[in-house]
């Protein structure tokens, strides 16, 4: 069992340090650092790049933001209009940011007039990139346990002072991980635009989401919403998952 730890933020002389937040700016800088060095074999420039991420970045918070709002505390920011604003209290979704990331890469497409071909090599690009950079931005979910599961007698559980429960960004983290190894294995076999690393993200993350949302805590505080059952990130992990096998069909249709 992991022993109970909870790190918050940290001091650099005078500065002080938000762990969640720095993880995902580092989660962040990864990605773009392999987008940077694989961007030639899509045929984007440094400054094409940069803009596409820029865009990709402020949607996502802009919608992460947004989604947390509506789906998981609507009635907190009804009472409380004014706390939306003090997004420093914390209040994000992760999926509200994949919608935005999403809609920001189709923009910028629309924009330069991409056709299929460079939209599915780009997608696959970020798709290869974002689960690097999203492996390490859990490190932060799990530096302050804001994402804590159900009470179990388990190995891989963290000893909190309620008791042991389980430690959800862990547990991605761990699952994901092979999935970067699959990456690595795959992108020696396969060009980007041939849309694997695409279809196993949408497929594996949607998969892996909705199943381990069934394990989140119910009986503490600030609990995920449930809906008929089942929490927000589940309806949009089924809509992934959709995806990725609509993908599949229509790329397989393609080839044969």
């Amino acid at each position: 069992m992991i022993p109970w730890f909870q790190y918050l933020s940290f001091n650099i002389g005078p500065l002080t340090i938000y762990a969640w937040g720095f993880f995902v700016a580092l989660g962040f800088l990864t990605s773009f650092i392999i987008l940077l060095k694989k961007s030639k074999e899509v045929g984007m420039d440094s400054e094409s790049l940069t803009n596409l991420m820029l865009l990709i970045i402020v949607l996502g918070f802009l919608f992460a933001r947004i989604f947390h709002i509506a789906f998981y505390e609507p009635s907190f920011f009804f009472s409380n209009p004014f706390e939306i604003f003090k997004v420093w209290n914390g209040g994000f979704s992760s999926f509200g940011g994949l919608f935005g990331a999403v809609l920001g890469f189709f923009i910028y497409g629309s924009s330069r007039s991409w056709n299929k071909e460079i939209y599915l090599k780009i997608a696959d690009l970020l798709s290869f990139s974002a689960i690097f950079g999203w492996i390490v931005g859990r490190l932060g979910c799990f530096a302050i346990h804001d994402h804590l599961g159900q009470k179990v007698d388990f190995f891989l559980a963290i000893n909190t002072p309620d008791g042991a429960r389980l430690e959800m960004a862990l547990l991605e983290i761990l699952w994901l991980i092979p999935v970067a190894i699959i990456f690595l294995i795959l992108r020696k076999k396969v060009k980007f635009g041939d849309g694997w690393f695409t279809i196993i993200l949408l497929t594996e993350y949607g998969f892996m989401r909705f199943v381990l949302d069934f394990f989140r805590a119910v009986d503490i505080a600030h609990a995920d919403v449930r809906y008929l059952g089942l929490t927000p990130a589940q309806y949009f992990a089924i809509i992934l998952l959709i995806s990725g096998i609509f993908l599949f069909y229509k790329i397989n249709k393609k080839s044969t």
